[in-house]
């Protein structure tokens, strides 16, 4: 957009014109010949002769800030460039249509056009995400053969603008993994973070290598490629699941801010199943979501996993309104573990999904403060005196002490590379948030 802003001025632009349906101009380039830039506003669609692969490219968005500044005059009729790009674009569309009216008159016509043009779009998408992995490969691949110096100096400004042209490629899980590269510069023990870097630009080069190899996967894990890459699941899908019905416990939930959005992970454990399962929900940033049950409440309910392994995230069949939770105790709390088992739980999620940022654990032990475990110090020793650093700040280290008492405690959360991330404590057979 701001190489866009530069091309908004008069000076660069000769032979502009604008009808109802177009915009169209000359912009002066470093060649001889200035570049032919059209602008179709019933789709929108651009049309540019400059050899930039971005879609729209600067040109195209000059021409339309210069134009939505009131500097393009209007015009009877486009340019003859324009004009026959337009006329070409009108009558490949007035084909379409003469053959999709032609296809919908057969009989099952209408789902058969319907399903070819899903199909164009499902294609259409997957060429726009393979053109944004390749471009991410190689981009990890320069950033490791050129070093690190000096990217700790301005990692948004090095990160961003990758992470945007993922979003135009139409992978936006992508995009949301690149967005939180600068939290690696800045998070874990101090001078590690050149190590952690390159453990993430691993990652992202292993995903987008996996998808250029999807057809090559076993069904789930090319499930979890596509899901990490940023494809959605149709809700159909997911509720062709078999349904798991059962008394879920709601442990925990915490929130995220991310691009426009704010998420929400929630925390459920059945215990007739025996099953965690992480319901995520979506709201625009500063909006409400929907009513839950509080922590240590159960509700009743049919939940369908998502395909993929390990089953983790999962739809409640219902969503149309808030389960009756219970004040009561709960029938059954997740078994707590050692720190130990915990991580080899963890292990085996890992191995079933490489990618896979975090899983539910519920580890018991003492509260302690352990050099070297964690930035803080703050940890979780159990009774084989093993010990799991908490990622919990000095604003939320009194709230773990007090609800403890010193004494052995059961604490949920989500077990990652760094650590334990605590949602609650459970304490004479209840789950209490923190």
């Amino acid at each position: 957009m701001n190489a866009g802003r530069k091309l908004a001025t008069p000076g660069v632009w000769s032979e502009t014109g604008a009808t109802s349906a177009a915009l169209w101009g000359l912009c002066a380039g470093s060649g001889k010949k200035p570049y032919q830039t059209i602008v179709d506003l019933r789709g929108p669609a651009y049309k540019c002769s400059c050899p930039s692969r971005k879609f729209p490219c600067k040109h195209a968005l000059g021409l339309l800030l210069l134009w939505s500044a009131g500097q393009v005059a209007d015009a009877a009729e486009p340019s003859d460039f324009a004009g026959a790009w337009l006329d070409s674009r009108d009558a490949r569309a007035g084909a379409k249509a003469a053959t999709d009216a032609d296809a919908v008159a057969k009989p099952g016509g209408a789902e058969r056009v319907k399903a070819e043009r899903a199909a164009a779009t499902a294609a259409q998408r997957a060429d726009r995400v393979a053109g944004g992995i390749a471009e991410l490969t190689m981009w990890l691949e320069d950033q490791v053969a050129h070093g690190f110096s000096g990217i700790d100096n301005d990692p948004y400004g090095r990160f961003d603008p990758l992470a945007a042209r993922l979003v135009d490629a139409q992978a936006p899980g992508l995009a949301s993994q690149v967005r939180e590269l600068p939290a690696v510069l800045t998070g874990g023990e101090p001078g590690t973070w050149p190590h952690r870097l390159l453990m993430e630009f691993g990652a992202l080069w292993a995903l987008g290598t996996a998808h250029q190899r999807l057809a090559e996967l076993d069904d789930d894990t090319a499930a979890a490629v596509r899901r990490h890459v940023g494809y959605t699941v149709a809700k159909a899908d997911v509720l062709a699941q078999p349904a798991v019905v059962d008394d879920w416990l709601v442990l925990g939930w915490r929130t995220e801010e991310l691009d426009r959005v704010t998420a929400r992970r929630l925390w459920l454990y059945g215990g007739a199943a025996g099953r965690y399962a992480l319901i995520l929900e979506y709201v625009p940033t500063g909006g409400t979501f929907p009513p839950r049950p509080p922590v240590g409440a159960a509700f009743r309910a049919p939940l369908h996993y998502y395909p993929g392994a390990p089953a983790q995230r999962a739809l409640i069949a219902d969503q149309d309104g808030p389960p009756s939770g219970t004040d009561g105790r709960p029938s059954a709390l997740p078994p707590a573990t050692t720190v130990s088992v915990a991580r080899a739980a963890r292990a085996r999620d890992v191995a079933a999904d490489p990618w896979l940022r975090s899983s539910p654990a519920t580890v018991r032990g003492r509260l302690a403060i352990v050099n070297g475990s964690g930035p803080t110090g703050y940890a979780l020793t159990d009774n084989n005196g093993e010990s799991v650093p908490l990622r919990v700040g000095a604003e939320l280290w009194p709230s773990l002490v007090a609800g403890t008492l010193g004494g052995v405690v059961d604490v949920v959360g989500e077990l990652d590379a760094d650590g334990l991330l605590p949602l609650a404590i459970v304490a004479d057979g209840r789950v209490n948030a923190l």
